[in-house]
């Protein structure tokens, strides 16, 4: 399997894509394009990924508009109520669904907004629980192959096993997606490892702090910002994760 679709390769396709079904599912769409090389032109019919906007609406109120690949849209709903400190912790949803492009969502938070506490996790990982990670993420990121415009996001367990994986066009989403995911099928935040292909902002590690993860790592780069949140909210934040390296700019006592 090769690891990358690009459009040079588009007369490839048949062969490229035996034994791999991707259902389109409202994930990409088919579009032409003119490759320029040098004084060469050509015509090729291309896929890329389906960017939609849908309104989150907590207990009667807006409370965001999200830019994301229109599936698993409760789980984004869910993930983001999470991260944004909408909800304390996923025992107070009282339920979601989706109508069209609007997400409704009742909650016991009382429209309350909660802040990102310091995390009293004792989580330690092996860095080769990362790395497998990452392989994993290049296995299943098949709207990312097909049209080369997603994120990704995963979660694990401490042991490794994974908790969900998601791609999105946008790196927020992606990680709302993973975590509300993994949350709404029993995964223990305080014991899990967030994994994304998207740089450490501090509204990414905010994300994570929120969510109650202590341990997040990109195999892109961290921000000053992304720094300082992880290492005032006690997390562990490592970043260009590339086997056999892996760059801990804090808590680096959780790595074995």
């Amino acid at each position: 399997m090769k690891e990358s679709w690009h459009v040079e390769r588009v007369e490839e396709a048949e062969e490229f894509w035996r034994g791999e079904r991707l259902d389109r599912g409202g994930a990409f769409q088919t579009v032409r394009c003119t490759e320029i090389s040098g004084s060469e032109r050509r015509s090729l019919e291309v896929d890329v990924a389906i960017e939609e906007r849908v309104a989150l609406i907590l207990d009667g109120m807006m409370v965001a508009e999200l830019f994301c690949l229109p599936s698993q849209l409760e789980e984004l709903a869910v993930g983001h109520l999470l991260c944004e400190g909408h909800l304390r912790g996923i025992e107070d949803l009282v339920s979601a669904r989706v109508a069209g492009k609007e997400i409704f969502c009742e909650g016991r938070g009382g429209g309350m907004k909660v802040e990102a506490r310091p995390t009293a996790s004792d989580l330690r990982i092996r860095p080769e629980v990362v790395f497998k990670a990452l392989d994993m993420i290049n296995d299943a990121a098949l709207v990312w192959r097909r049209t080369g415009g997603t994120h990704s996001a995963l979660v694990l367990g401490e042991e490794g096993a994974l908790s969900s994986f998601c791609e999105d066009v946008s790196r927020s989403s992606a990680v709302d997606k993973a975590v509300g995911s993994a949350l709404m099928a029993g995964a223990d935040p305080s014991r899990s490892v967030l994994i994304t292909t998207g740089r450490l902002s501090s509204a990414i590690v905010s994300k994570a702090g929120m969510a109650g993860i202590p341990v997040l790592v990109s195999r892109a780069g961290p921000l000053n910002a992304g720094i300082e949140l992880a290492e005032r909210l006690g997390m562990t934040l490592a970043a260009f994760a590339r086997r056999p390296n892996l760059y801990v700019y804090a808590g680096k006592e959780r790595i074995l």
